[in-house]
């Protein structure tokens, strides 16, 4: 039997009032896809900037925290609480994780998972605009083949998400560029 965790974003649309993460969350596209997930995952977490990746019956605080505009003290520390979570996961790896967090996240949420070893990833809404994303909730499309699990299908490359080498390229010494033009 396979395991297959769902990675969901929170929302910034909230009750005023203290419940589950699922309750204190109201905005239509986490509920949509927070029912997406729980019907194709056996595990669904959502990520919260202010606790963490939690279960969404774990009873929370409503807040309002957007990371991006967060200090940059604000924003290691939380990163930090969420690659330790990332490796508790990766400890006990499932078959499969789904990433649907957007792009601020997502690259550093795949990077860490491929640090600690795990490349058992899939990025369902990868690319897709919000409409698209709806669509797929609303057609009930499966996000994975259950008989590609344990496969290489799912595996991403180790360097998938690296960060980009910058910097100016190499001098090249007028001899090197002469050497190469030799005829034999």
């Amino acid at each position: 039997m396979s395991r297959t965790i769902a990675i969901i974003p929170c929302t910034n649309q909230k009750s005023t009032i203290p419940g589950s993460a699922r309750e204190v969350w109201q905005g239509s596209h986490f509920q949509l896809t927070l029912y997406h997930a729980e019907h194709w995952y056996d595990e669904v977490l959502v990520m919260s900037y202010k606790y963490g990746l939690i279960d969404p019956d774990f009873i929370i605080e409503p807040y309002d925290i957007n990371i991006q505009y967060a200090s940059a003290p604000e924003k290691l520390e939380w990163w930090w609480a969420l690659k330790d979570q990332i490796k508790e996961i990766s400890g006990d790896p499932p078959d499969l994780i789904a990433v649907y967090t957007g792009n601020y996240d997502r690259q550093r949420f795949v990077r860490e998972f491929i640090r600690n070893g795990f490349r058992n990833i899939i990025i369902p809404w990868e690319n897709a605009r919000i409409g698209e994303r709806m669509q797929l909730v609303y057609d009930n499309t499966p996000p994975f083949d259950v008989e590609k699990i344990g496969t290489d299908e799912y595996t991403l490359p180790e360097d998938y998400g690296a960060p980009k080498k910058r910097g100016r390229p190499k001098k090249v010494e007028p001899e090197e560029l002469e050497a190469e033009w030799v005829d034999d």
